[in-house]
């Protein structure tokens, strides 16, 4: 988080004072370019410099949503991106944690540090997340499933905070496939909770709809189904694009308005949006597990 601040301190205010230091500069060079090269190469640098803007706020969203290529010979072999590469970070980090946490747990006895925290959250998002959604009963069984989730999630978000990292939930890729893990165990549950019979009869709606409109109810089931995994997968990656972009905006000012001094507004609003991305992060780790629980339940019970 420090390191982070700082980088965008010294960015902010380093390239800004070197835009205003060489704008009188810049200015004039281009001033001789057209009087000696005449309008064609005027309207030639134009463009050019027109295209780079194009490209680099094209650059920045697409950076985002979409998978990031790595440099090495060995990554693109391999189809590693800078979103495979994250999560496999991420993924590295959790397992070392929770290794580390049950060693200690074993050690020790009581957990204690670490251990505790992590057992406080797993325990949290099993009485007030599975159990509420799903029963006891399957709660107990998929609350491996939706600590991994929520951990994995965060993780992400988290790593792609680090300068110079790339946040893997902002990719549409990652977000589309945890959502269509959920989905996956929205229709497996709901088969397995009720039987095939029972899941396909309670999508027709209650029992005592009108044969009539049967059909109507029937599609909308349908549809609302493959709904859920589309809002997980933009809520999800949306929101931890978001705050990247409005970062971009708030430090764009000083460039913008060619003045150092903008920095003094910019940066701490960069800055406090920086603090604020934190607390996004746990928050759409939380809701995207949250609302998997809630989704998986209602296709384990016929009576949501």
């Amino acid at each position: 988080m420090t390191a982070r601040i700082l980088l965008t301190f010294l960015l902010a205010f380093g390239l800004g004072f070197a835009q205003e230091h060489d704008a009188d500069t810049h200015a004039a060079d281009e001033a001789h370019a057209e009087a000696t090269h005449g309008e064609d190469h005027g309207a030639g640098h134009g463009e050019e410099h027109g295209g780079e803007h194009d490209e680099s706020l094209s650059g920045v969203i697409m950076h985002h949503i979409v998978n990031a290529p790595l440099e090495s010979e060995f990554a693109k072999q391999w189809g590693i991106s800078k979103a495979v590469l994250m999560m496999l970070i991420s993924a590295a980090v959790l397992i070392l944690l929770f290794g580390i946490a049950m060693r200690a747990s074993r050690l020790k006895g009581a957990p204690r540090g670490i251990t505790n925290a992590l057992e406080a959250v797993v325990v949290y998002i099993r009485d007030e997340v599975a159990y509420p959604a799903m029963g006891e009963k399957w709660g107990r069984k998929l609350t491996p499933f939706l600590c991994t989730l929520f951990f994995f999630i965060l993780a992400c978000n988290l790593m792609g905070m680090i300068p110079g990292s790339y946040t893997a939930t902002s990719n549409l890729n990652v977000t589309a496939t945890l959502a269509l893990i959920t989905l996956a165990l929205i229709i497996i549950g709901g088969i397995i909770g009720q039987g095939l019979g029972g899941y396909i009869a309670h999508m027709a709606g209650p029992p005592g709809t009108p044969a009539a409109i049967v059909p109507l109810v029937f599609v909308i089931e349908v549809l609302s189904l493959f709904v859920k995994p589309i809002a997980l997968t933009i809520r999800l990656g949306a929101n931890m694009t978001a705050g990247h972009i409005v970062i971009l905006v708030m430090l764009s000012f000083i460039f913008v308005f060619k003045s150092v001094w903008m920095g003094l507004l910019s940066v701490p609003l960069a800055v406090a949006i920086t603090i604020l991305e934190i607390i996004v992060a746990f928050i759409q780790a939380y809701v995207f597990t949250l609302l998997s629980a809630i989704f998986i339940g209602m296709g384990l019970h016929a009576d949501h």
